[in-house]
Parts: structure tokens; sequence; C-alpha cells
């Protein structure tokens, strides 16, 4: 639709970026009576609006038609009942049915927004989780809705979008091979060994509960050519247009026959090494789909029939902000009033959007309206609410009175209604909020809470969540930073910018101390620079003795710092900062018990182009977890619009309010391993394992570029019109050599540029913590799921994986254990007869084996007990240093071949060596053991099977 749909330059991103809050799609979907409700679809304001109606249409025959597809995908358990189609704001000439209560984008199951990155038009779902985990969102593009010929290259979009939304709601994963990828290669070899030698046979990677039809063919459109057996990377396999077999849905989806998914009844490749039986133990995707609660214990059991979907069509509207602030005495502690006042009117005078609307109650014992709803229309209105936020406290602390009265009085009846309940303490005056919590989950407001230290009311996590709201603590020993970013996490219910316009921070600097000078570098990235804002707020104006004043790359000055007495901060504008090492200074009185706090943030460098922006979250919502059982992952996503930034440094800081100055640092990855669910997609992450206190935790990360940081834009194939890389399988795979992204985002080091010297900061909100483990270590080393051959001379073996950790990927293990046998299915029987190639006991005399989690591991062992000519199966398990044991890794595969009579030449290695090297590096799924890789060796009578051994 290139010539038919114009977009603006950037993707929606709204001051969600600024603070990091990321919730799984599930949250409000259900399920009820076959019928999903509350599905959410967003198109974002980048989308031109005169294609409105064809967009519009398209999201309704797509998913009307997906609805049957659905139902009889799920043996007729359910479909789509009624979806909800969300307009922007910005879009004022398109019919709508209704306002919007409280949906927006950034909370949206199906997003409509332009091309993403390395993703091309193709539709995926960013899926960050493990099995069973649900994703967050699913993409499509205005021209794969409205561009037949687009959509048709990935089939049809009905089936399509039942292939996502399987990843989205029910955590499960793609069943076919992508290019050039090892762990979920596009062919892999089985061997059958007859008097010590090995035929090689064949298999497209897919899963089916039958064999294909269908031919291989180079992308040029010729025959296949050949490498050690396997078909080479150009080679494609071309499935027949009819077919027999009827699954799976989660593989070539797009052929006519195929309405379901692979389970007990439509035999599961158990071979195949994809994405699905490596990230789910082997189980088919059914069998993962039944354990969701949508069908666990039998829940929406079969029903005759489905009925058709129902479509409301909303517009949003600007949102409506309740200020409901805590007045009582107990406030003056730690000046957390002092900062109240100055961080909300900072907010009002600068941050609220114009055209949304701000009221303001203060409560103590009682509660009342200080200022009604007021829209917020230039500098007047945000000037006058602003004056209203003093210093003067009252007694007793009610809570409920303050919801109540934000609900009741000033709320009632409003469209994107927000309550920013910000308090210290526990309630002790009637009504409380128990009292009025019902009455507020019913009313679709939403409530954002920010608790001053640790002793604010337990339920705010609890009105947060039951809200569809946020939660965020913040220490009494911030000096303005943490409540601010709580204050901007209650914009992301703006109706948003587009990412070119949205602020990112690129410096922040607390400090309390005795210096008299502060001098401190920051750099500013050729992705930003425009409306730059320096601003340093201080806890007392007469603690800076100057104005403060910025340096340039080239050495001028910058010294046009005003004071604003209301906020008491200075800043400093500057219309276009040039990229390079800024500095800025100030001069202080040198008196320990006031604070500064330092801050600047800019937008892209121009209104065409993308700045880097980092965003974070944890896995544990605002619900609390139990850390005994259910570990939290912190995770950031760095990328500059949709381009993954990879290589960047990202470190997570994680404090609890008891102890604010003694952060976990947690350096995150994006290694596909551990808690990292893809290399390279530019979302970086780690399990959290340590937790000294249970209570909450305050979750910050920060990116950079060490030197290693590149920004991956993708790359094109030879395809007219040219397109980049896609997520899923395409119907048409010699129009789309290639597509995106199995175990690993494709990197091309001739397209990727630098990322330059970048730094970005963003809050993650806040955890709760409700159970640590009370002694010793409870948490094993995480599986190893790359485990592979390296290589094979004579009586020894070279084995290569991804070091796992001591706490799942953190530390350092203290034993492994590699087991084979000759058997596939006996390899992880604990009964069975298999020979331990390395026991516990043994391994510890190997210090190659125990390096940091996360590095790769290279050993060489001897093959005492192995024979020549035969095949084995090879698998490992890590322990801790109290005994905990990883699950068992992958199965990697070796061929031992018959010794040669002489001393092998280098030329001579390529006979018996490299076969038993290229064997070797086939990775095969079995039962219960995820797969991994592929073969290498191609020796005469390679042939693709009539038959699929696999099953």
């Amino acid at each position: 639709m290139a010539a038919q749909v114009q977009l603006v330059a950037a993707a929606l991103v709204t001051l969600l970026l600024a603070t990091g809050e990321v919730t799984a799609s599930e949250a409000t979907v259900s399920l009820k009576d076959n019928g999903y409700e509350g599905v959410l679809v967003a198109i974002s304001p980048s989308v031109e609006e005169a294609y409105a109606e064809d967009i519009i249409a398209s999201i309704k025959k797509t998913i009307s038609d997906a609805s049957e597809v659905l139902f009889k995908a799920t043996q007729k358990r359910a479909f789509f009942r009624d979806v909800k189609i969300l307009l922007p704001k910005s879009w004022t000439k398109t019919p709508y049915d209704a306002v919007a209560l409280n949906e927006n984008f950034d909370e949206s199951d199906i997003r409509v927004d332009a091309p993403k990155g390395v993703y091309g038009n193709q539709p995926y779902t960013e899926q960050p989780g493990g099995c069973g985990d649900p994703g967050l969102y699913m993409h499509l593009t205005p021209e794969y809705l409205v561009n037949d010929k687009e959509a048709d290259v990935w089939g049809p979009r009905s089936k399509t979008l039942v292939h996502e939304w399987a990843k989205l709601r029910w955590g499960v994963f793609d069943e076919f091979g992508y290019p050039n990828d090892e762990m979920y290669p596009l062919f892999y070899a089985t061997q059958n060994i007859v008097e010590g030698n090995v035929e090689t046979i064949v298999h497209p990677n897919y899963c089916a509960n039958e064999v294909l039809s269908g031919k291989l063919r180079d992308i040029t459109g010729s025959e296949c050519s050949y490498v050690d057996d396997l078909p080479d990377k150009n080679c494609r396999f071309i499935p027949d247009e009819d077919q027999v077999a009827v699954s799976s849905l989660m593989s070539l989806y797009y052929i006519a026959n195929v309405e379901e998914f692979c389970g007990e009844s439509k035999r599961h490749n158990l071979r195949a090494p994809t994405k699905q039986n490596n990230k789910c133990d082997h189980r088919s995707v059914w069998a993962v789909i039944e354990t969701h609660s949508d069908f666990k214990g039998n829940n929406n059991p079969p029903t005759s029939t489905s009925s058709p979907t129902k479509f409301t069509v909303l517009r949003q509207e600007a949102a409506k902000f309740a200020l409901v602030l805590d007045y009582s005495y107990s406030m003056r502690d730690y000046d957390r009033i002092k900062k109240l006042q100055t961080t909300a009117r900072r907010w009002i005078l600068h941050e609220v959007a114009d055209g949304s609307s701000v009221g303001i109650i203060k409560f103590g014992g009682t509660a009342n309206v200080e200022a009604p709803l007021t829209m917020i229309e230039g500098e007047e209105s945000r000037k006058m609410l602003a004056d209203i936020i003093d210093t003067k406290l009252r007694k007793a602390t009610s809570i409920g009175a303050g919801l109540s009265r934000a609900m009741n009085d000033m709320l009632n009846g409003e469209k994107n209604a927000v309550i920013l309940l910000i308090t210290d303490g526990e309630e002790n005056t009637y009504p409380y909020i128990r009292d009025i919590q019902a009455q507020l989950v019913a009313s679709g407001i939403r409530v954002v809470t920010i608790a001053f230290g640790e002793t604010a009311d337990q339920q705010l996590e609890s009105i947060a969540q039951q809200t569809d709201g946020k939660t965020y603590t913040v220490f009494d020993s911030d000096s303005g930073s943490q409540l601010l970013d709580a204050f901007l996490g209650a914009l992301t219910y703006q109706p948003g910018d587009t990412l070119a316009d949205t602020r990112v921070k690129i410096h922040e600097y607390p400090y309390a101390g005795t210096e008299k000078q502060l001098r401190m570098e920051f750099p500013v990235d050729a992705s930003v620079g425009r409306d730059m804002l320096f601003q340093l707020r201080t806890s007392a104006v007469k603690h800076t003795v100057s104005a403060p004043y910025l340096i340039r790359p080239d050495g001028t000055l910058v010294g046009t710092a005003t004071f604003d007495s209301l906020i008491e901060s200075w800043t400093i504008k500057v219309p276009l900062a040039e990229a390079g090492i800024w500095t800025w200074i100030a001069d202080l009185s040198g008196d320990e018990n006031y604070y500064i706090q330092v801050d600047i943030t800019a937008k892209a460098r121009n209104p065409d182009s993308l700045p880097i922006i980092t965003r974070a979250w944890a896995s544990s919502g605002p619900s609390g977890v139990d850390a005994t059982v259910s570990p939290v992952i912190v995770y950031a996503e760095v990328k500059q619009g949709s381009n993954p930034v990879v290589g960047a440094t990202v470190r997570a800081y994680i404090s609890h309010t008891s102890t604010p100055d003694e952060a976990i640092e947690l350096d995150l990855l994006d290694n596909g391993q551990g808690a990292d669910s893809q290399a390279g997609d530019g979302t970086y992450s780690r399990y959290l394992t340590q937790y000294p206190f249970t209570g909450r935790y305050i979750v910050r990360a920060q990116a950079w570029n060490n030197g290693s940081a590149f920004i991956n834009s993708g790359f094109t194939v030879n395809r007219a019109p040219q397109r980049r890389h896609a997520r899923s399988v395409p119907a048409k795979p010699l129009e789309m050599q290639t597509y995106c992204c199995g175990s690993k985002v494709p990197f091309n080091a001739e397209t990727a540029e630098s990322a330059g010297e970048f730094s970005r900061y963003v809050a993650a909100g806040s955890i709760q913590v409700t159970k640590i483990p009370e002694t010793g270590d409870v948490l094993p080393p995480s599986r190893v799921t790359d485990l592979q051959v390296g290589g094979v001379y004579q009586a020894n073996l070279t084995l290569t994986w991804t070091a796992t950790g001591d706490d799942l990927d953190y530390g350092i293990v203290s034993a492994y254990e590699i087991r084979f046998s000759s058997n596939d299915s006996d390899i992880v029987d604990l009964d069975a007869e298999n020979t331990t190639l390395l026991t516990f006991e043994d391994s510890k005399q190997k210090p190659e084996l125990f390096i940091n989690a996360g590095e790769t591991v290279n050993v060489t062992l001897y093959l005492e007990d192995f024979e020549v000519g035969k095949l084995y199966y090879l698998v490992l398990r890590a322990a801790d240093d109290v005994g905990k044991l990883s699950s068992f890794s992958n199965v990697a595969t070796v061929f031992i071949p018959n010794e040669p009579t002489a001393e092998p030449t280098a030329e001579g290695l390529a006979t018996w060596m490299i076969i038993a090297i290229a064997i070797a590096a086939l990775v095969v799924v079995i039962a219960v053991i995820a797969c991994v890789a592929a073969s290498r060796s191609r020796r005469k009578g390679a042939r693709v099977p009539s038959e699929n051994p696999d099953w």
C-alpha cells in the first residue's frame, strides 16, 4: 500500500516509554461462554486518517473470518464475540460508535501501526516470555491490512491472525524453521546407520500430522544445492497446494487444509528443531493451550455454534486527572510535602498535555475538592492549578475519603478518567479503601498509586491492579527523580504523541554532599538533540550560589539559565544540541543538608528521525510476587524507533525501600539464554535472584554504549518492491527469501550503524515481594538450551554451550553432569542404562567450566566408553552450591566414525573428521527435551523421506 497509505514518520509512543510500564495483553481479555470479550484493536495516530475506512473494514473482516478459524482450531471452544476498535484522538473525521471509557493504545491487544524495523509489514507478536507466558501485543501494519498483494505473501489474513493470537494469548511458538538459523534451521537431518555407514535423511522443518508433499527450490527457482548433506542457505521447501495434513496452524498455516493445532489427536513432530519444541520441552501446541485458564479443568467446553463478532468503534478522548494528595501531618517527615509540592507543580506546569483536564483533592481525615476539573489551555490555567499545591497539612488519614470524592464528585461519568493518588501512610480514619473499592473498580476509573516509603498502605498495589492502573514507590531519600517518574507514569493514559516528539531522558544526576562545584559530562547522541532541556531542581534556593551553565562540545558556553520559583528549578533550553560530549557546571553552597537533582531531556534530532529510547518493566506486575516459587524477570528494551540496539550495556538497579542507597545491580543480557527469549531483538533481560527483604522494591534501568552498540535496521532482500524481514513463515517462500526471527534477529554488519555514545535512564516502577526464601538457596541453575558438539578428533570430543548460573542465570554453577546414550528415549531417564561422560564430582576438576553465566563454555572430554561407527545422544545438567539441579539441556548428537589407520593430515581431516563434526552438530528434539541445531554432514544416498520417522 506504499502508493495508498501514507504514514507519519514514527510510530506512536506515549510517555509509557519514559516510565517503562509494560503489561501482558491478556489482562483485560476474558473468555466467557466460549466467546472472547474485551479484545482491543488500537490504531496509532501515526496512521493517516485518509485511509481509515479501508483499514477499519479490513480489521472487521479479518477478525470475523479469524473467529471461524479459531472456533474450529480450538475444537469449538473459542471464538471472538466482542471486539473494540480504538481510533486515535487525532482522527476527527471518522465516524465512531462511542467515546472510549479507559481504553488506550499502549494497553491494546492488537496494534495497527507503522512497519517495524526488521519485521517490515509482516504481522508479529511481541513475545518476550517463555512457554505459556502471554505476549505483550500483536502488530499489524496498515499496508498489510488493505493491500491484498502484501497480505498474500503471508497467507490468508484470518489464519495469520489466529497463528499470532495463539502466541499472544496462550504463549506458544512457531513450528517452522528460519533461514540461517542454527537452532531453528529450514532443514534438519536424521541418520540410519547400516554396517557402520550413515544414510542421511533430509527433512523440511515443520510440524504436521502427515508428511507434506512438495519440492525443494533455490530462491532463484532452480534446483537446490547441497552442502554436507543439507540444502544450502538459499534452498526453500515449497509445499504443494493439495495436502492430506490438517495441522499445524503454528507451522505452515497458509496451506488450505491446515486448520488445526498439533496435539495428541493430530500427531506432533517430536524431533523437528522448532521454537515450540525448544521453548516448551517438546510439548505440542495443543498440550500447552489446554493448560491455559481458558480451557483448563474443562473450562469453556465445546459448544455447537459461534456467534458473529460484534465490533464497537471507539474514539479516545483527552485524559481527566484527579490529583488525590495526602496532606496528613506525616507528610512533613523527610520533606515529603515539599517534594510533592515541587513535583506536582512541575507536572502541571510542564508535563500535562494541552487539552487534558486536571482537578485537585486534598485529604487528611476528610477530603476537600480544592480545584474542579480544569482543562489545560495555556499558561494561565496551568499556573492557577499549580498555585493550589501548597504545604499546609492536616490531621488523620482517610485515603478512602480522597478516592470517594474523586470518584463521586469529580470524575463521575467522565471518560478516560484517572486518579493519581499520592500518600505516605496507613489509613486511620473512615472511609477506608476497602469501603469504596468495589464501587471504584466498577466505575472504570484507573488508579495510579504513588507510595512514599515502606509504611504506606499495602492495599495501594491492590487498588491499582484491580482498576488496571499502575503502582509506584518513592524512597524518602529521593531527591525528586523517582517522584517525577511516577507522575509521568500517569501520562500514558493521555492520547499519545509520535515517537519523534517524545521527550527522552539522556542524563540524570542526584547529589547531596559537601562539594561546592559539580562538573559533569553527558553525551548527546546523533538520534536526539532537538529542544534539549536542562533542569536543575534544588531543595533550597540558597543552595545554588549562582546560575548553572552548559559547555558545548566545541567549548563554548550556554549561560541562559532561568529560575522558576514555583518549582525551585533552574532551566536551560537549547533548540538544537549538536552531537558530542556536553558538560554542565553548578556552583553550590557545600551544605550536605541540601540536595539537587539534574535531569536532561531531548527530542529526536529532527521531526523525521527517531530517537533511541529505553523502556523497562518487571514480570511480577503490581500484585506482588512469592520469590520462593516465581522469580521476577527484569526487562529493558533498547531501540531506535523499532530497530533493535544490539550490544548495548544495560543495567538494572533494584532497591528496597528500607535500604535505598544499596541497590542490587543486575546486568541484563540479550543473548537468547536464561530469562532472555530471543537474541539480538533489543530486549535485554535477567532473572532477579537476590531479595534481602520482603516489601517494596523500586526498579530502574540505564542503557549506554560501551563501544559495541549498533542499530540493526534490518536488511532488504532481492524482491520488488523490496521488503524487510518478517517474523512468520511466508506463504510464498521464493518471494520472501529472508524473514525473521528464530533464535536470534539476523544482524548485517554492512547495513548496521553505530549507536554512537548514548545514555538513557528509565524507571520500571515498583514491585511488591510478599515472600522470600527463609534459609539457603532455593533457586536452581537455569536450563542450558544450546549444547553443541564443536568437534571430534580421535578419542576427544569438544562441546560448547552458554554457561548457566548458580541461581537461574546469575552467578557461577558448582558442577556439571554430561550424560550420553545410544538410545535417545533413555537419555534423560535416570533409571535407564546410560553412561556418564562427566560426573558432577569430576567436573569440579575442570576450571574452564566455571565462568560467569552468559559466557561461552568450551570443554574437551576423552571418549573412553564410546564405540566407533555408532550414533550417540548427549545431554547435560548443572548443579549449584547446595546441590539443586537444572533441567536437562537440549540433546546434541555425535557419530563416532572408524578411527583412521594413520595420523590424519589437515587434508585428510576432510573425509572422516568433517563427517563426524557435521553429524555431531545435528541437534534433535526428543521427548521432554527441546531441540536445537542441525547436521552439517552429507553422504551419498541423502534423501527427503516419503514417510516421516520423527513422529
